[in-house]
């Protein structure tokens, strides 16, 4: 999306080495746990993202339950945390719709 954010689909803890290395420092996570059987949980992917210097975010929404609060808390942790972001949720989808509504806010 831009030089500080990248909108990605699933990551898994085995990943986030590489992600290190491809130069992010932060990942914010909006999918809640047990969306599926295959992913991760949030902790254990904050235990990854802790081993290799990534800062980490979890912001759990869906669709139906994306709300002006969720929208400046995202600004929030985007001011906050180091950059390049690695943001994502299932297929990328919600994590678009979350960083487009705050820019339409102004927040970033």
């Amino acid at each position: 999306m831009t030089d500080n954010l990248t909108i990605y689909k699933q990551i898994y803890p085995i990943q986030c080495s590489k992600i290190a290395k491809l130069g992010y420092r932060s990942v914010i996570n909006i999918r809640p746990d047990s969306e599926a059987e295959t992913q991760p949980s949030s902790d254990d992917l904050a235990v990854a993202t802790k081993q290799v210097n990534l800062a980490y975010h979890h912001l759990p929404f869906d669709d139906e339950r994306l709300s002006m609060t969720t929208v400046e808390q995202f600004a929030e942790f985007y001011h906050a945390v180091p950059k390049p972001i690695l943001m994502f949720c299932g297929t990328g989808a919600r994590a678009k719709l979350l960083y487009q509504s705050a820019l339409m806010q102004g927040l970033l």
